[in-house]
């Protein structure tokens, strides 16, 4: 065994299979530590995107309630939603980050709609670009389920990444239905 031990033919291999395998762990650590901190600022944010969804699902027309229809004050609804999305996700009066706010960057608000359809379940399909007119222009799909009148909102929320000169957009959606059950 001794003898085998002091041998020293193809260390310079196993050192050179030591540092592809540091590499490789480097690598996903720092994959992992990216997911990791996507998916902190998605549940971070997810749960405050609502309840600015719903604060504006909540502005219908009262005349027009009492004659049985749903319809949308779109003047008050838009209002409460930037209300509640500010207080929210504590941003300034033109969506900038405070210093208490998680999001390094501003949102950007892609969608905010009043959505209807004569039948129910409804499958709403949105198309969202993202870095527009740049290199790095993307386009996201996204798909909703609506099942009755709802106010629909999507938005964009920039997250930096380790390692990155640029940061990576995520793009949340939330529904609210006027109609309660």
């Amino acid at each position: 065994m001794k003898k085998l031990l002091r041998r020293e033919e193809g260390s310079a291999h196993l050192l050179l299979f030591a540092l592809f395998g540091i590499i490789a762990a480097a690598f996903l650590w720092v994959t992992a530590f990216n997911w990791m901190m996507q998916t902190h600022s998605l549940t971070k944010t997810k749960p405050l995107l609502d309840r600015a969804t719903h604060a504006a699902s909540l502005n219908i027309d009262k005349r027009e309630a009492a004659l049985g229809r749903l319809v949308w004050d779109s003047a008050r609804g838009t209002d409460d939603f930037y209300k509640y999305l500010r207080l929210n996700l504590k941003l300034g009066p033109e969506l900038t980050p405070l210093s208490r706010s998680h999001l390094k960057e501003a949102p950007i608000v892609h969608h905010l709609e009043y959505v209807t359809n004569p039948t129910y379940p409804y499958v709403l399909n949105r198309t969202i670009t993202v870095h527009s007119s740049t290199d790095r222009q993307t386009t996201r799909s996204v798909n909703v389920t609506i099942y009755g009148p709802s106010i629909v909102a999507i938005i964009e929320v920039n997250r930096s990444l380790l390692g990155q000169p640029h940061s990576e957009p995520v793009v949340l959606s939330s529904v609210a239905s006027v109609r309660f059950r």
